[in-house]
């Protein structure tokens, strides 16, 4: 499938892939890892675009100046603020509603690692997002306890997310703890969320990336694509409903009790 790239005013460069029909079709927006653009970008893109849609992914990391090779290497990190994240998404929306391909009433976000926040971020910023998804990101200890300035805690934000999520974590995460993914759980319960959540059992932290094989655990990445292609294809349809719901599904093999 074809990766096209563009320059965007600000000087972002904006990647995009879709099928090959030029029938409109519903946008997905997707966020890179900690990693900045790599090849793992380019494999999410075409997998997302495989299910039908159009799909983007933007480089967040466009303001930094240093040499990439650190970050690309995970030697070195840059983290933008919770506006510049915002910003860069919005322009990169605004792009691609301009192509006649493009389904801007459809809307989604998925955020991997480091994005992970990002999605539920925009959401709060109140953009338009039909739905928005994560994965092995979104809850570090840091993203309760914020690290770096301009990023806003889970606690202060998760009130004004209004569209709905589907998140996915592992239970070797070590960046992510199931202490987290349960009391995650119950913020949204409490908050009165529509949400979906999967803990996968035996799998450690980035299980989608194909291209580290110490992590990549191919079952579990197939059924979260299969999972995430199920929820957005339920968002778009409007078949997610109305009002409070949190679905949460953990392998029963995990030592773990949720519900406390």
């Amino acid at each position: 499938m074809e990766i096209t790239e563009h320059v965007l005013e600000s000087g972002m460069r904006l990647w995009r892939a879709q099928p090959d029909e030029d029938s409109p079709r519903p946008l997905m927006v997707m966020l890179h890892e900690r990693y900045g653009p790599v090849e793992q970008s380019w494999n999410i893109l075409r997998r997302m675009a495989s299910y039908g849609y159009a799909a983007c992914l933007s480089d967040l990391f466009h303001r930094y100046e240093g040499e990439r090779g650190p970050i690309e290497r995970s030697e070195a990190r840059y983290d933008p603020t919770d506006q510049q994240t915002i910003d860069d998404i919005d322009e990169s929306i605004a792009f691609m509603r301009t192509l006649p391909f493009v389904d801007a009433s459809k809307i989604g976000i998925v955020g991997f690692c480091q994005s992970g926040r990002t999605p539920m971020v925009y959401s709060a910023a109140g953009r338009d997002a039909t739905a928005i998804a994560f994965f092995h990101g979104g809850i570090y200890p840091r993203d309760y306890e914020p690290t770096f300035a301009g990023q806003e805690s889970v606690p202060a934000f998760l009130p004004r997310v209004s569209a709905p999520m589907f998140a996915g974590f592992g239970e070797h995460d070590p960046l992510v703890p199931l202490e987290n993914a349960r009391r995650f759980r119950g913020e949204l319960e409490a908050l009165g969320k529509r949400a979906r959540i999967r803990v996968f059992a035996d799998t450690p932290h980035g299980w989608l990336n194909s291209t580290r094989p110490n992590d990549y655990r191919h079952a579990a990445s197939e059924e979260s694509w299969e999972l995430l292609a199920g929820f957005f294809a339920d968002a778009f349809a409007g078949r997610l409903g109305e009002g409070p719901n949190v679905e949460f599904d953990a392998d029963p093999q995990i030592a773990f009790d949720f519900s406390v």
